[in-house]
């Protein structure tokens, strides 16, 4: 039995298969089994993926009908493989050949971890870098992630993984089979921050190993653009986790739960923004009002100060604009 099992779930990302399959064949660790899955992609993935299908550890699963979520995908390529290890490779992220052979020994010298992660360069559409994860997207916490450690994973979620996760995508990850069957697998009741929610819960149990190595690339798209939908559902989620990482890890700082609670309210602030001037009309600021308390009534305050600060804003503007020239 092949020590990892490589999971490439995939949707529609014919045009960056075969770099990213490239960057699994040619990883220095061997030892592995290489399942591919397509969620009824309408471009031509399957052409694409069935190119490499004669690599002897490659296999294939194609959904018939649509699945609509890829933590879905995630069950599914976990429970058709078995290996001790199980690495989620993104179909449209691409990785340094050295990750596994830096990741497995780190997760066998460190029974008790029941993930291990390295650090993540983000990469345009084209390939190009943009800058690493940690400094674009964190801000403060560099420091931390500038050096290999094994850690309780408790203390690391209290720490670094609230009110931001700090893993930005399950390329990154190596995780322990053990650990994953230990908190029921993959979170497929959510669409956006599934991943971030295993995390804390296989940490809630077990140790974290990182190594700073950049060795994942996590490629954004331009059309990653938040409907009004995905914004309702951004926040949902992002607010399961924050209630869910409350409740099960003491500690939590009261000033990441503020800066949670901010973000939540500005996530669903925009469904009520106008794009041209990226303002709320006094007209649905009731309306946004009653969508925040609706969702929780810890909300109704940092959504009534931006608010605030928007109106008194817009009161400073007019007032300058009237201002006679001398």
């Amino acid at each position: 039995m092949p020590s990892v099992s490589i999971i490439v779930p995939n949707y529609n990302h014919a045009p960056y298969l075969p770099v990213r399959l490239k960057s699994i064949l040619e990883q220095t660790y061997s030892d592995f089994e290489l399942l591919i899955l397509d969620d009824c992609s309408p471009d031509n993935s399957r052409e694409v993926i069935e190119s490499f299908a004669a690599d002897p550890r490659l296999r294939l699963a194609f959904n018939d009908k649509n699945s609509g979520n890829t933590y879905l995908q995630w069950k599914k390529g976990i429970d058709l493989t078995s290996g001790e290890y199980v690495w989620i490779a993104e179909s449209d992220d691409l990785s340094d050949t050295r990750f596994l052979e830096r990741l497995v020994p780190l997760l066998q010298a460190s029974p008790q971890a029941g993930l291990a992660f390295c650090e993540t360069i983000v990469v345009d559409e084209e390939g190009s870098e943009l800058g690493w994860y940690a400094e674009q997207s964190l801000g403060g916490c560099e420091g931390e992630l500038n050096r290999e450690f094994v850690k309780d994973g408790r203390e690391y979620v209290r720490s670094l993984m609230f009110p931001w996760n700090t893993i930005p995508n399950a390329s990154a990850v190596l995780f322990r089979r053990a650990a994953l069957e230990d908190v029921g697998g993959p979170v497929t009741s959510m669409r956006i921050c599934g991943d971030w929610l295993l995390y804390c819960k296989i940490l809630s149990k077990w140790d974290v190993a990182h190594v700073p190595d950049r060795f994942n690339h996590f490629r954004q798209h331009d059309v990653n653009v938040r409907s009004n939908v995905r914004r309702a559902a951004l926040a949902r989620e992002w607010l399961h986790v924050a209630n869910w990482i409350i409740g099960e890890i003491s500690g939590i700082p009261r000033s990441a739960r503020r800066e949670a609670d901010r973000y939540i309210a500005e996530v669903l602030l925009g469904i009520d923004r106008t794009p041209s001037r990226n303002r709320v009309p006094l007209s649905r600021m009731p309306l946004a009002l009653t969508r925040a308390g609706g969702l929780s009534p810890r909300l109704l305050i940092p959504t009534a100060q931006s608010l605030a600060r928007q109106i008194v804003g817009s009161v400073a503007h007019l007032a300058r604009l009237r201002r006679p020239t001398v």
